[in-house]
């Protein structure tokens, strides 16, 4: 439900339901900037975190993240390798 009270699922429709006659890149770039501006209200809304965190618990996050990376830099280079 979004702020009017109406279903995202029913705004989705609408917007695809009143756009038929158009192109399809149109109709794509009309749901898109829907979808844009929803994403940018949830960014906002999270924007701040809500929780207080201890500097261990910054510190672990920020070595998953590194971790992570490192991981994703090593499946890039091992796709590649066997591509090459």
């Amino acid at each position: 439900m979004n702020a009017n009270g109406i279903d995202d699922d029913q705004v989705t429709t609408s917007m695809i339901g009143c756009i038929d006659d158009t192109s399809e890149e149109e109709q794509f770039n009309y749901v898109a900037r829907g979808w844009r501006g929803k994403i940018k209200e949830i960014n906002k809304k999270y924007s701040k975190p809500r929780l207080k965190t201890t500097p261990l618990v910054r510190a672990a996050l920020l070595a998953l993240r590194i971790y992570l990376i490192m991981l994703v830099i090593i499946l890039i280079y091992k796709f590649y390798t066997l591509v090459r």
